[in-house]
């Protein structure tokens, strides 16, 4: 149960957000009275709310896990992964450059 409302809140995080603010709308226009300075600066919020909810899309979708990266050396689809494996690679490059062939040594003589 559990499980499935947390599922449900990550697969929509703006209707939940949209929902949130509405109520405040609601509760602060019809309890408090407010006018359209405090209406205008809940908005604001919105939509910097929703801009960090977007941010955060996408730094998963990079590869990111929400500000806790993991570290798997296996797992190509892991940037961290992929970075160690291409450092690997260039330390094969630079040792076979390093070493002269015998064709260079033959030619020098």
């Amino acid at each position: 149960m559990i499980n499935s409302i947390s599922h449900w809140l990550s697969r929509h995080p703006y209707g939940i957000t949209s929902i949130v603010f509405m109520i405040i709308v609601l509760f602060g226009w019809r309890m408090l009275g407010w006018g359209e300075r405090q209406l205008g600066f809940l908005l604001l919020l919105y939509f910097i709310v929703a801009l960090g909810i977007r941010l955060d899309d996408i730094s998963r979708a990079i590869g990111g896990s929400g500000g806790n990266p993991r570290i798997v050396r296996g797992e190509p689809e892991s940037l961290a992964a992929q970075l160690h494996e291409i450092r690997s690679l260039l330390r094969q490059i630079q040792t076979s450059l390093d070493k002269p062939s015998r064709r260079d040594d033959a030619d020098e003589r």
